[in-house]
């Protein structure tokens, strides 16, 4: 079977967080220890329906700011600085550009209301996709079936004619559940390696 679409999530493989530098001048600026900042956002009930669509990312981000005591302009501040060590990773960014239009490129990640706008502006995801599927904008978060099923239809292929990549094994484990072959990404070039042999399985 042709391998008509690959899609890939966003966290942990397309971008990766590598500066913590702004974290760790917040944390020291707040009194806490260092890496304390980013289970303190985490761990906030807003954040754990943020995914599915239950409260916008602002609720996040306000309940964050009721729990440090800080103001709003400085909870502004705060909500730049703590996105701010994302970075691409630009050789996966390359080789994903090199197989369009062969392939469609689609994107399936778990993420808050901003994350499109965010990702967009950023990264420009929306110029080297062909689409995308965000989990609170269809209050569907992986590994539930439905959000795989949803980026299908939207690129209008079948789940035999698509490679799903993914950091965390359940998600991989659920889109092959549905038929599509999976990666599991545990470094750049391994995961290149093994999104081209299933590439090369379908001339084989």
């Amino acid at each position: 079977m042709t391998i008509r679409a690959v899609f890939f999530d966003i966290g942990g493989v397309l971008i990766h967080e590598k500066n913590y530098d702004k974290r760790h001048e917040w944390e020291a600026r707040l009194g806490l220890s260092q890496g304390q900042l980013r289970p303190i956002v985490f761990a906030t009930q807003a954040a754990a329906r943020a995914a599915s669509g239950g409260v916008p990312e602002q609720a996040v981000w306000k309940e964050v700011g009721e729990q440090l005591g800080i103001s709003e302009d400085q909870l502004s501040e705060l909500q730049r600085d703590f996105w701010a060590g994302e970075q691409l990773d630009t050789e996966l960014a390359q080789f994903v550009a090199s197989l369009r239009p062969r392939v469609k490129i689609g994107i399936i990640s778990n993420a808050w209301s901003d994350a499109r706008f965010f990702h967009n502006s950023k990264f420009k995801l929306n110029t080297w996709t062909d689409g995308a599927i965000y989990s609170a904008e269809v209050k569907l978060v992986k590994p539930d079936p439905r959000i795989y099923q949803l980026a299908l239809a939207q690129l209008d292929v079948r789940a035999d004619e698509s490679v799903f990549v993914d950091d965390m094994l359940v998600n991989v484990e659920a889109a092959q559940a549905l038929g599509m072959k999976g990666v599991l990404c545990q470094d750049t070039l391994q995961t290149i390696r093994d999104i081209k042999q299933c590439l090369d399985e379908q001339r084989g």
